[in-house]
């Protein structure tokens, strides 16, 4: 059988199927799913007051990179399957880590260990009870930790170790 004559008959069978489904009324509300228009993304908002905090964590990303600090951000957020969560923590994940963990040397704090940087959103953030022990283990253990409640704040805290002249 040649491939020409294959996918004119699988096209025939398609069809086919089509027509029969349109005659049954068989398929409808997928169609009607397939038409219905998703919602739409809500766009980045210009002002940083009003950002995510996932928005601003990308923001203060872009940032590091740039700058060239050695640093990561620990994924702790986000919805995750039972079975990827255990996994996650079979490996090691640990709950309340800060969001940014700066490994560079901060020259206006030359004696902290690293810097890590747990971030909130301007508006309604709060810090869990692991997150704070977290802070307090990490300032412990001659680290410079801090809270920092939007985009405006962490960029300032940024300056103020020295990272940014």
């Amino acid at each position: 059988m040649d491939r020409k004559a294959s996918t004119l008959r699988a096209l025939s069978r398609y069809e086919n199927k089509r027509e029969a489904d349109r005659i049954s009324g068989a398929g409808d509300e997928e169609a009607a799913a397939a038409l219905t228009p998703k919602k739409p993304r809500r766009a980045k908002s210009s002002d940083p007051n009003a950002w995510t905090e996932h928005q601003v964590q990308c923001s203060i990303a872009v940032v590091l990179n740039r700058l060239g600090l050695l640093w990561c951000h620990v994924p702790n957020e986000g919805k995750r399957s039972v079975v990827a969560g255990s996994r996650l923590r079979a490996a090691g994940l640990k709950s309340g880590v800060p969001d940014i963990l700066i490994f560079s040397s901060a020259p206006n704090k030359p004696e902290a260990h690293g810097v890590a940087i747990e971030l909130k959103r301007k508006k309604g953030g709060r810090l869990s009870e692991t997150q704070k022990d977290w802070l307090r283990r990490l300032e412990d253990a001659g680290w410079y930790a801090v809270v920092c409640h939007g985009y405006d704040e962490t960029m300032d805290e940024i300056k103020k170790l020295g990272y940014i002249k």
